[in-house]
């Protein structure tokens, strides 16, 4: 029985053509869902991140892809498997494009005009034109790690080597190292560079996501209410990775120190500040200290932890770590900064006990965090707030009267 055909073209949507193999259309895939992906676009990307799923499973389904109409012409990049023109479409068989007029149907449409130079485009169904030039990354064929970067083979090479040696906890810190800043992308930098660096560019991004996920990371945490997060790990170390490869030409073409010094250091900060520090910081053992003690919490102190957050910071719930009313995270990320996000990830690891009723557990992850974050930064802010009076007042068995009117538990 045949299955329901999607209501668009999963060729055209991924980018690929009708002898794309498996890896060309998982890399495809890949390149497109990391810019829609709901951890990075948020609630808008999540259409597209469906469409984009189904795509995929008809297209590596050899089952679902029998059923699929073949892609419609089109203007593509010249790709080394595709040496021979694809079939011709029997006339009776369904088509993505709009049906052909009674002139199109006698000759086949003529390929839209091109520069003499322009070897890099063909039309489907005509001659291919000469291979593309060596250096051309091809992704899926190419093994990126191997990939010749020219003079920065060593460079690249070595720094492959770090992101295989790094620790659990540098991995950790580098995969929240950003906070709530978005992450860097180079789409737009292929103006600014030659077609060579361009091809070395590509093939490190996927070099570095090829060696980053030779190891496991540690698993989300879940922030209530929002759900789970993810990190950026692999987008800050391909930060780090490109600006090692693209400065200079980039450098050459801005001619603006300051948006040039502006980029390297949104670029470099977060690697930086993340790898050769503990997990915590300076503060790590009085973190880990609250963090074993928020593990032992009973269910009293649990409670007078919720009430004394909602009380005292309730008002201004985002519900992430690292949101604009925890203190200096929106500063430019430093070693401790770094250290108190994760400080907060891992506070959010933290499960409160099983008798707590659901309408206070916000309050206690919410307590927890902010306590774990502000503690990694030394527990003191420069407004003079005391975030953490929720904290020490769930430790107090005695609470105030007014605290005790607001159903605050004794004892």
């Amino acid at each position: 029985m045949n299955a329901e055909l999607p209501d668009f073209d999963p060729f055209q949507l991924l980018g690929v053509d009708a002898s794309a193999d498996s890896a060309t259309i998982d890399r495809a895939y890949k390149a497109r869902i990391r810019h829609v992906h709901p951890d990075i676009a948020g609630i808008a990307g999540l259409d597209e991140t469906k469409r984009l799923n189904i795509a995929r499973e008809w297209l590596l389904d050899p089952e679902l892809r029998k059923q699929l109409p073949p892609p419609a012409p089109r203007w593509g990049r010249f790709s080394r498997r595709q040496q021979e023109a694809p079939p011709p479409r029997p006339p009776e068989q369904a088509s993505w494009s709009e049906p052909p007029t009674s002139r199109q149907q006698s000759s086949a449409p003529p390929p839209p005009p091109r520069s003499p130079d322009d070897t890099e485009w063909y039309w489907a169904g005509q001659p291919a034109p000469p291979p593309p030039p060596t250096w051309e990354y091809r992704p899926g064929v190419d093994d990126p790690v191997s990939f010749d970067y020219g003079a920065w083979n060593d460079e690249l090479r070595a720094l492959f080597d770090t992101i295989r040696g790094l620790s659990a906890d540098e991995r950790a810190r580098i995969t929240y190292s950003l906070g709530e800043e978005p992450p860097m992308l180079f789409d737009d930098f292929e103006d600014l560079v030659s077609e060579r660096m361009w091809a070395r560019s590509l093939a490190l991004e996927d070099a570095v996501e090829q060696v980053w996920r030779e190891r496991v990371d540690e698993g989300p945490p879940l922030l209530f209410p929002r759900g789970r997060v993810f990190g950026n790990g692999i987008v800050v170390a391909n930060a780090y990775a490109q600006w090692r490869l693209l400065h200079e030409a980039i450098a050459q073409k801005t001619r603006d120190p300051l948006a040039v010094a502006a980029l390297e250091q949104r670029c470099t900060a977060s690697w930086a500040a993340s790898v050769g520090h503990p997990r915590f910081g300076e503060h790590q053992d009085r973190v880990i200290a609250f963090l074993d003690d928020a593990r032992r919490l009973t269910l009293t102190q649990a409670q007078r932890l919720s009430i004394a957050w909602d009380r005292d910071m309730g008002g201004f719930l985002y519900g992430k770590p690292g949101e604009d009313w925890f203190p200096d995270s929106l500063d430019p990320v430093r070693p401790e900064l770094v250290g108190a996000r994760l400080a907060a990830v891992d506070a959010s690891r933290v499960e409160p006990p099983d008798a707590m009723p659901y309408e206070q557990r916000n309050g206690f992850r919410c307590g927890l965090r902010l306590s774990a974050y502000v503690l990694a930064l030394g527990g003191a802010s420069k407004d003079g707030r005391d975030y953490l009076r929720p904290w020490t007042e769930a430790l107090d068995p005695n609470p105030s009267f007014a605290d005790r009117a607001r159903g605050m538990p004794t004892g």
